[in-house]
């Protein structure tokens, strides 16, 4: 898919003539998937990301990277000549990075930012230029905006844009009867995914295996519900490692206090659709994305399913979650020889696939 915003990002980084002593970041999400330029401006340019598998391909291509959940606390104030920014798909996440810019730009240093027009960039645009005292400078060129801002007033943590306190970890679902944490950035980051609380539904009515199931893969893990919710069924009792993997920081983050929180015995993992995990499992749980960037990406479940095929042990079993307009079966078919589906519900199904 060929993301206007970002070409013009990549454009204006190309388009770079500076000396060796300016300092530059950029700062982007999936939206960079495959489209990441060779090194530009190496010895200056930090790339900052919270996907794995863009920090992969920056560190491939030659960039500085940093992996993490766009925690800028390391970049000292008034400290960056340029900050290049496509607009990400959640609020939170974009109220935080143009606070950020606010605060690490030195004065009269650039914040160049682009989104499309539906995403409510223009807004955007408004919004931090209005902080920044610069005039908005807003470009459109088609259904983007875009717009290079300039730094003339001083940083004042009075008088940010709402990031609905995007840093800080909170409970949620305290109705669900398990203990969760979870915060701004994570898709559905405020309630249990009703997909996810099919699959939950299906594995209290089973009963335990003949040959009790000692590990699992939580892949996709988001902030470990699955494995959280599932930690106490009857069908899980004998489990006594857990591995939740996930492509986004936050979600690892929170994945990781989440075991904590509940004293369960496990580790998270950064990998793309869990590709560096050797392990074999005995099960292996997964309500997967079918979004890549802002368009549906039926590549996801190929991945995720071949994923799914590696990690499980020879008699393992694995429960998928899905929309009802994904084709999982068919996808499943070529891969596993076991294939059920365990309730459609209109919305969801939930389909247990065996090698």
């Amino acid at each position: 898919m060929n993301d206007l915003p970002l070409n013009w990002i990549t454009q204006e980084l190309t388009a770079l003539n500076a000396d060796m002593n300016a300092r530059f970041l950029w700062c982007t999400d999936e939206n960079a998937l495959n489209t990441l330029p060779t090194a530009l401006h190496q010895e200056q340019l930090l790339v900052l990301t919270n996907r794995w598998d863009v920090a992969e391909q920056a560190k491939a291509r030659g960039f500085t990277t940093a992996f993490n959940d766009f925690d800028c606390s390391e970049i000292p104030d008034n400290s960056l000549d340029k900050i290049f920014y496509r607009v990400s798909k959640e609020k939170p996440v974009v109220h935080h990075l143009l606070n950020q810019a606010w605060r690490c730009l030195k004065p009269g240093g650039q914040l160049l930012v682009a989104g499309y027009k539906n995403e409510g960039t223009k807004t955007y645009i408004e919004k931090i230029a209005k902080l920044l005292g610069s005039g908005k400078n807003i470009e459109k060129n088609g259904p983007v905006y875009s717009a290079a801002l300039s730094k003339y007033t001083e940083y004042d943590a009075e008088q940010l844009l709402d990031d609905s306190d995007y840093r800080q970890p909170r409970p949620i679902a305290l109705d669900s009867g398990i203990k969760l944490l979870s915060k701004p950035g994570l898709f559905g980051w405020n309630k249990v995914d009703a997909g996810s609380a099919l699959l939950i539904e299906q594995l209290k009515q089973l009963s335990p295996p003949p040959n009790p199931l000692s590990t699992c893969v939580d892949l996709g893990c988001g902030y470990g519900y699955l494995t959280i919710a599932a930690a106490s069924l009857d069908i899980c009792k004998s489990i006594n490692h857990w591995t939740l993997t996930d492509n986004n920081a936050a979600a690892l983050q929170l994945a990781q206090q989440n075991l904590q929180h509940n004293q369960l015995n496990g580790e998270v993992i950064a990998a793309d659709a869990g590709k560096s995990i050797r392990a074999k499992v005995d099960l292996l749980l997964c309500n997967p994305p079918f979004h890549q960037g802002f368009g549906i990406d039926g590549d996801l479940t190929d991945k995720f399913l071949l994923s799914a095929k590696h990690l499980l042990a020879p008699q393992g079993i694995a429960f998928f979650v899905v929309n009802q307009f994904i084709p999982l079966e068919r996808k499943a078919a070529p891969l596993f020889n076991q294939i059920r589906v365990v309730i459609d519900n209109g919305s969801f199904k939930v389909i247990q696939l065996g090698l």
